[in-house]
């Protein structure tokens, strides 16, 4: 949760040195917050999905929640200032997607990861 915080000094923050930008720089946070929650959101229902149909329970797991988040913030810099803000969304879908699927080969390639310690 900390980087998406830190992320707004990285977006919009970088356009406030600009003289006169500061609605750039307000559509680039919202831009942000949007793929950020988009890839939180998609990621940890998608993994609920997913573990439902492998053991019958409904789990939502934090883990693929803030990972999420944080592949949406991943996803978003490259223009943050000229995407619409419904593609912001599909940005932060796609971005929590991978996230998970990233996560799985790194788990089936027994990968070790800084987040996903496989022992």
């Amino acid at each position: 949760f900390i980087l998406w915080v830190g992320w707004y000094g990285f977006n919009p923050g970088s356009t406030l040195g600009i003289s006169g930008q500061g609605a750039l720089a307000a559509r680039c946070a919202v831009s942000t917050t949007l793929a950020a929650a988009a890839g939180c959101i998609s990621s940890m229902f998608l993994n609920c999905l997913i573990t439902k149909n492998k053991t019958g329970e409904v789990v939502y797991d934090l883990t693929f929640a803030m990972n999420g988040a944080l592949g949406g913030l991943v996803g978003i810099p490259a223009a943050p200032d000229t995407t619409p803000l419904w593609a912001a969304i599909i940005v932060g879908i796609i971005a929590g997607w991978v996230y998970l699927g990233a996560s799985a080969l790194l788990i089936k390639l027994k990968i070790d990861a800084s987040v996903d310690a496989v022992p």
